[in-house]
């Protein structure tokens, strides 16, 4: 009996021993993590705040995708201008309103009092190389008609676009980026991106002629107009405002140019697209007698409705699941802009147009999507799809709410597969190469003049995930740098991943 009670007392006291290491090495551990979460805290702080960084206010939120667990904040709930990270809110919202196989339907109408009519549908792919039909969709069009026995169109070519309200420019936009491709007029109906595409020849020793100025599709739809400028140095190149004039302003004494291209946007895509397809129809055969005309001016809501219509066809995008990509990867406003109203749109069960899509409906849409995460109204403003305007407020910690809800949503996939990738595509194709996190980083970036900002997910090499939102506003010179501090934020906090946690 004595023997066994030495034993009983023995193992009572290794077993109080293995507890007191337990709780010694679980403060040990505890420790050394709390040391680690206050390394990456200064290694952050060191790198916004160090004097070789320009003068920038940060927003930065970064969590454990799994735990949710803050790992990093700073002014994390100050709502900062976004840029095109708002796209990410338009896409989420899309994919979880519209589903990922919903489709733009562009239709074509003839005759209605011998009148053709194309009726859009908000696909922002149309005529594009992107788009369903490629850019000869309109050719494609035309030839088919005349293969069809049509030889000739006795009314006009009316583009109708009742399916979106007029919005040309966003709130917000600024005025003097519209002939900028980025600035692109949102339409329910537009081909090419609302965009005409442009060369201009190489001179050595003559001035720029009228001839040397190509533009392209080629259509009577703009003007080529050239003048000269009290600029010393180089060519500039516009679309009036206002206008469909192309303008091409040269120094009085230039002699010499490069050889130039590039894109300028169309005042009223609408008119443009009818344009452009009556010129395809002449070009098949099939004489118009008419004009190409906007459905505004004979009322293009009765238009779409009208009974009387025969349907020639209908032609569908691709799914919204390859167009979202456009958005996020390639960061095309157009595409975002048009996501946004046709979250917007509401029709009757025959398919007749109930409600417009337009800006103020599509951001209720996503006000219904962000209470359902509990985001309340008042912590963010949305004024556009893109994030073209800086009236958009977003906060660093609500975009990473978002972008969590979005990993365990049916659709998580798709979202996932819809975002620029570090060192592979998009955005992101130059970035964090030859790092640790080349490949491992998906998101959305964000650009505006004294805005950077991007947002998304980063897998450690162990294979930990965080999520993040980091935006920098207000500077006033060195993008290069506060791009680049952007990302030893994002390599930082990679590194601490690793290093803080076991790995599940």
């Amino acid at each position: 009996m004595g023997y066994c009670k030495h034993l009983l007392d023995n193992l009572k006291s290794r077993l109080l021993l293995l507890t007191l290491l337990t709780i010694l090495l679980g403060g040990v551990e505890a420790g050394v993590e709390a040391d680690y979460r206050g390394t990456l805290k200064s290694d952050i702080d060191a790198i916004i705040d160090s004097p070789s960084t320009p003068a920038a206010v940060w927003g930065v939120r970064i969590e454990d995708s799994e735990s949710g667990e803050v790992v990093y904040s700073r002014n994390g709930d100050t709502p900062f201008i976004p840029a095109s990270v708002t796209k990410l809110i338009t896409t989420a919202v899309a994919l979880d309103h519209l589903g990922p196989d919903y489709t733009f339907t562009t239709h074509l109408q003839f005759p209605v009092n011998g009148d053709l009519y194309i009726i859009g549908g908000g696909d922002p792919t149309l005529g594009t190389a992107e788009g369903a039909g490629g850019r000869s969709f309109l050719d494609g069009w035309a030839e088919q008609l005349a293969k069809q026995g049509v030889d000739r169109v006795k009314g006009d070519i009316v583009g109708v676009d009742a399916l979106f309200v007029e919005e040309p420019q966003g709130a917000g936009w600024a005025w003097d980026d519209a002939s900028y491709p980025f600035a692109a007029q949102p339409s329910a109906l537009t081909v090419n991106g609302g965009t005409v595409s442009y060369v201009i020849d190489k001179n050595r020793k003559q001035r720029l002629k009228k001839s040397q100025v190509h533009l392209y599709p080629k259509s009577e739809y703009m003007e080529v107009v050239t003048q000269t400028t009290a600029e010393k140095s180089r060519l500039h190149i516009r679309r009036k405002q206002g206008s469909n004039q192309f303008v091409v302003e040269m120094p009085e004494k230039m002699r010499k140019n490069p050889k130039l291209s590039g894109k300028v946007t169309v005042d009223n895509p609408t008119l443009y697209t009818a344009t452009l397809f009556r010129e395809a129809l002449e070009r098949a055969g099939v004489k118009v007698e008419g004009e190409a005309r906007d459905g505004d001016e004979i009322g293009s809501r009765q238009i779409s409705n009208n009974s009387d219509a025969t349907l020639v066809w209908t032609h569908h995008s691709k799914p919204l699941k390859e167009i979202l990509p456009l958005a996020n990867k390639r960061s095309i406003n157009l595409v975002a802009e048009n996501i946004l109203r046709a979250t917007g749109v509401r029709r009757g069960r025959a398919g007749e147009i109930k409600r417009a899509g337009s800006v103020a409906r599509g951001v209720k849409t996503v006000d219904r999507f962000m209470a359902e995460r509990n985001i309340k109204p008042y912590r963010y403003k949305q004024v556009d799809g893109s994030g073209l305007s800086r009236y958009n407020l977003f906060r660093p910690a609500d975009i990473v709410s978002v972008l969590r809800s979005m990993q365990s949503h049916p659709q998580a996939k798709v979202f996932h597969n819809s975002l620029s990738r570090a060192g592979h595509d998009g955005t992101l194709r130059w970035r964090f190469n030859e790092t640790p996190l080349e490949g491992r980083v998906w998101g959305k970036t964000g650009t505006l003049s004294a805005v950077r900002a991007v947002a998304g997910y980063l897998k450690t090499p162990k294979g930990r995930e965080l999520t993040f939102a980091i935006m920098a506003n207000n500077y006033p010179f060195g993008s290069r740098k506060i791009r680049n501090r952007i990302d030893s934020i994002l390599l930082k906090s990679a590194e601490w991943a690793d290093r803080s946690q076991k790995i599940k």
